[in-house]
């Protein structure tokens, strides 16, 4: 599908329907509760079914019982794992990831990055991971590395 063509109301939809995003910092919304943060997407996009898929997605991520908590009960850890959860509720064709697991403790690194592997491998989601990460950049089918915006080396897994 070519984007070159669509409006902003166009892009805007392909955004929301088509792509979900993990920032770096979380973007958690920090007067909704975890619950609300993934459910959000599909009720913005006027979705059937959204507190069911908001609460599957939430037990995805390992995050049952904290769906009442706000960003600032959780840990980097968990934190990361809202994110995910949101970023995927709507299945998505292609997720984009920013250091996914930047902010979590060393603990938690491993196992974001499998349950990140895990999920999308499941939901058949094609991810892009930008990472400092060798041990991220492991877990990759393919590794693109760029320096000052120019690709240096393609390498195939």
């Amino acid at each position: 599908m070519s984007t070159s063509s669509l409006e902003d109301a166009g892009l805007t939809r392909l955004r929301r329907e088509k792509v979900g995003f993990i920032f770096q910092s979380f973007q958690l919304l920090h007067t909704l509760t975890v619950f609300e943060n993934v459910e959000l997407p599909l009720l913005l996009a006027g979705k059937p079914r959204a507190r069911e898929t908001a609460q599957e997605r939430l037990e995805c991520v390992e995050l049952n019982g904290l769906g009442d908590r706000y960003p600032h009960q959780l840990s980097g850890g968990q934190m990361q794992r809202v994110a995910i959860a949101r970023a995927l509720i709507h299945s998505p064709g292609l997720l984009l990831a920013d250091e996914t697991h930047g902010q979590s403790g060393y603990d938690d690194r491993d196992v974001i990055l499998e349950l990140l592997r895990r999920l999308t491998r499941e939901q058949n989601t094609a991810t892009i991971l930008a990472t400092h990460s060798p041990e991220a950049a492991a877990l990759a089918d393919r590794v693109v590395r760029m320096r000052d915006g120019i690709i240096e080396d393609i390498a195939e897994r």
